[in-house]
Parts: C-alpha cells; structure tokens; sequence
C-alpha cells in the first residue's frame, strides 16, 4: 500500500486528524487538506491516485475540486463525502466522474475496503493494459505467426488464461492451426510439466461398444491425463453414447485434484452443430469458459510474408538448397489465392519448393498450377 498516494479533503480538522492516523497506521501514504483551493494546487504537482473529498466546503467545494481533478489528473480515483442525507450531490457527483461516494457519519474500515477495492482494480487494469501492449508489439506467440487484428487478440486470450480456466473450445478450418493453439496453451500454463495428450473424438467412438466399456475407456483417459491437458479433435464427431459418458464423467471430476484442462478443437461453426443436433448445449456449455476462433489464412493475408519467411527458415537450412524468399511476382500470385488449405497448405508450397531443388527465390514456375493459375481463372470468371 505505500506506493498509493492518498489525499483527504475536509474541512473539519477533527475528521483530518482521525482519518491521517488510522490511514498511515494501515500503512497509506496519506496527505490531508482543509480547503478545496489548496488540493488543487496540490494535485497539479503531485501524483495522487486516490482523493477523498467532502461535497460542501466553504470557498471551493467537493463537486469543484472533482472536476478540477479530472481536469488535471484524469487518472486519479475521486470519492465524494457527503454528509447531509441526501443522494442529489452523490449522483451529481457520479455524474461528473467520482468514483463512488462516502456518506458521514463513515466507518474508517469502510473507507478502507474503497481504498483497496481502488487498488485492486487497478493491479488488473494495469495487467490488462500490459498484456494488450506486449500482444500490440508480437508477430507471433510461440510457434503462432501473425500480426494481424485478429491474431493478436488470440494472443491476448491466451496470455490470460490461467488454471482457473480448465475448459477451452478452439474453432477453426482446416489447416490454421487448432492443435497447435492447444499446445501453445497448454506449454504456457502451470499444466506444462504433466502430459498433453491429443485424442481423436472419432476413435472414441470405434474404441468401445457398451455404456460400461465407453465409461471406463474415458475413465482410463482422464486418469493418463494426470493433471495435464487433454485435446479432444473435432469435437463433433463424438457419438451421442460417447456425448453422454463424458459429460457425466466431467461433472463428477469437476472437483478432482488432478482435473485435467479440457481443450477441444472443431472445424465447424458451433452453432450450426447445435442446430444439427450433433453436439448438445449441456455438453458445449463444459467449453464455454474461454473460446477462441482461428481465421482461416484468406482473412489474414497479410501475415502471408511473415508466414512465408517462418517457413523458409524454420528448420535448420543445412542440409536443403538455400531459398532466400520469393520474387515481388510470386508474393503477388500468393497473396491473390484463397486458401483452401489455409496454413498447412502455404507450407506446402515451401516444402514443394525445397523438394524441387529451387534455389534463391521461388518465382511463379515453382508454384503448383493451381495456386499460379488461380488469378487467372478468377479474373476471366
């Protein structure tokens, strides 16, 4: 609490003393005033984060002193003190940008829990506000490659997660990197030292035939987990047997000690699932805590270059044909193309590339025909 500057303003000295020696007590930085003039001075020169004023002050009072802070410190947190029965000046006050309002007679430890509650809102504003700036200045998160809008907010989900947030649902085409996304979490989480096992929701249902075998197979899996991350692939698929077990068997484990983070992948919008019928809302609410949504490549082209340049230089060059990038004619063809494949198949490309021996640069020749040809076909459709 000592780095919180703190300043009460009332012109009752009796109120100053009591507040001055029971807020330096707990520890505040804490600078008293009697007048209203006098505060201003006083914020225009020093860094307060926390004003208490009285609303009726001889001279310059409360509601003044509010706006004139706001004016030169719109940072700093204003509570009014009113002491006259009536909520007119709190709401007019709230009106003008207070914090809250303090109504006389006030117990200390109630201006206390504002103070802290002040504090406490801004460790996690200033988090917040971290996080988006270091997400703002990334073009990539671990093995996730990007700088665009929609990758950096990804970006800013992942950094705050936490193990409070076990259940995860990542929605995405083919191909834009869903496992990958729940490595990256899983790598970034306290869960990093136990396993993350990736399970095919397909295989789940070939795997077992009655309610019983279903039951102990998913009991079995849960347990291999041991407190790590489980992935579930596609997430659809998932039989309505198999559907069932689970979500019992996640009810029963919610307060497990080594409840593993459940993180499912899907390449179908989720709420065209529920229409069908293939996952139900009861299941998917389990995934509700955090969702995140890769963009397929065609609505981030331009992390095409970054991308590109990622690919080339990934792997240890050594034992391959140099390739330097791609000429100003290829990059044209591939940030035209749309896609399909989305990254797997933009790696493709260089991999092609490097398998056909191309030296230096990749010219439009060394693409597949039906990337080359694409803006061709397009322009004469």
């Amino acid at each position: 609490m000592p780095d919180t500057r703190i300043m009460f303003v009332d012109d009752d000295r009796d109120i100053l003393a009591m507040v001055e020696q029971y807020l330096t007590i707990k520890g505040y930085d804490v600078t008293t005033v009697d007048n209203g003039i006098e505060a201003v001075g006083i914020v225009k020169e020093k860094e307060i984060d926390i004003v208490f004023t009285d609303y009726k002050m001889p001279e310059f009072n409360g509601l003044e002193l509010l706006v004139a802070i706001k004016k030169y410190r719109p940072q700093t947190e204003v509570i009014i003190v009113t002491g006259y029965g009536s909520m007119e000046s709190a709401i007019q006050a709230m009106k003008f940008g207070s914090y809250d309002y303090l109504q006389k007679p006030f117990k200390l430890d109630h201006l206390r829990l504002i103070i802290d509650r002040i504090v406490e809102e801004k460790k996690i504003e200033d988090k917040t506000q971290l996080i988006r700036k270091i997400a703002r200045e990334r073009h990539q998160y671990g093995a996730l490659i990007g700088f665009c809008p929609k990758m950096r907010e990804i970006y800013e989900v992942i950094d705050t997660l936490s193990i409070e947030n076990p259940m995860v649902l990542i929605q995405g085409e083919s191909g834009t990197g869903k496992e990958l996304t729940a490595r990256i979490i899983h790598n970034n989480s306290d869960r990093k030292e136990h396993p993350f096992i990736v399970t095919n929701c397909s295989s789940l249902n070939k795997e077992t035939k009655t309610t019983n075998e279903t039951t102990a197979h998913l009991s079995e899996l849960l347990s291999s987990v041991n407190g790590g991350t489980l992935y579930l692939d596609e997430l659809s698929s998932l039989s309505s047997a198999t559907r069932e077990r689970m979500t019992d068997l996640f009810n029963k484990t919610q307060n497990g000690a080594n409840l593993p983070r459940i993180i499912a992948g899907t390449n179908h919008d989720m709420d065209e699932i529920i229409a069908a019928g293939a996952v139900k809302k009861d299941f998917l609410d389990l995934f509700n805590a955090v969702f995140i949504k890769l963009p397929p490549l065609r609505e981030r082209k331009e992390d095409i270059p970054l991308l590109i340049n990622h690919f080339l230089y990934k792997d240890d060059p050594v034992s391959k044909t140099k390739i330097y990038g791609v000429t100003p004619s290829t990059m044209d063809i591939l940030l035209k193309y749309h896609w399909p494949g989305n990254l797997i198949q933009l790696q493709n490309v260089i991999e092609r590339a490097y398998a056909m021996g191309v030296k230096n640069t990749i010219s439009p020749e060394d693409l597949p025909a039906e990337i080359r040809t694409f803006s061709t076909i397009s322009n004469l459709g």
